[in-house]
């Protein structure tokens, strides 16, 4: 499910990057119980969601869905 493989990917570089949920949720501007859902694969966040996800792992929205 694309959901779930999204939120692997959010998880997968945010640890990567050594950032607590906390942390990488202050970065993008949302709350930390948002994207944990979002981590789990219980919420479908928006295109404008995801944008703001990868320029927070200083990626472009495609680098960031490359191989999803």
């Amino acid at each position: 499910m694309t959901r779930k493989a999204i939120g692997a990917r959010i998880r997968f570089l945010r640890e990567q990057n050594g950032l607590t949920q906390v942390t990488f949720a202050n970065m993008v501007n949302v709350e930390r119980a948002y994207l944990s859902k979002i981590e789990s694969g219980e919420r479908n966040p928006s295109i404008d969601m995801l944008e703001r996800i990868a320029g927070g792992f200083d990626m472009s929205l495609s680098e960031f869905l490359e191989g999803i």
